[in-house]
């Protein structure tokens, strides 16, 4: 049986072959609690906390916002995409089908694999022009 961080140290291992620091680009936490911490050191790959690679943004405006999906994603994967129109950025699921509109959408940059990444992205754009 492996590990059961073994998948991520792999990741952490070629993490490690591209930077000297490679705890530089992870984050932990313990398991149930909400709050991603980044590494200082390289990680203790504890049975009791989860790790990940740090989410990639972007800045907008003073705003950072997770990195938008830049490849064509497989058909039937569910999506998000910045509505900077909709009622307090309300956005509804889409199905990736690969047609005109998911094209369009993707390339404009402002399709996510999360409500919460669209819903950052939308206010992002909206700060430029809103009146407050």
């Amino acid at each position: 049986m492996k590990h059961i961080h073994a998948e991520l140290m792999m990741q952490y291992a070629q993490d490690a072959m591209e930077t000297e620091r490679p705890w530089e680009r992870w984050q932990f936490r313990r398991v149930n609690y909400d709050i991603w911490t980044s590494c200082k050191q390289s990680p203790q790959w504890d049975c009791s906390c989860e790790y990940r690679r740090k989410i990639k943004t972007i800045n907008i405006n003073g705003f950072d916002v997770p990195e938008p999906i830049r490849e064509v994603p497989r058909v039937g994967t569910t999506y998000y995409y910045a509505n900077t129109v909709a009622i307090l950025y309300l956005n509804k699921p889409l199905t990736w089908a690969g047609n005109a509109v998911d094209m369009e959408l993707l390339r404009r940059g402002v399709c996510h694999l999360t409500k919460e990444a669209a819903e950052i992205h939308a206010k992002a754009l909206v700060s430029f022009t809103e009146q407050k």
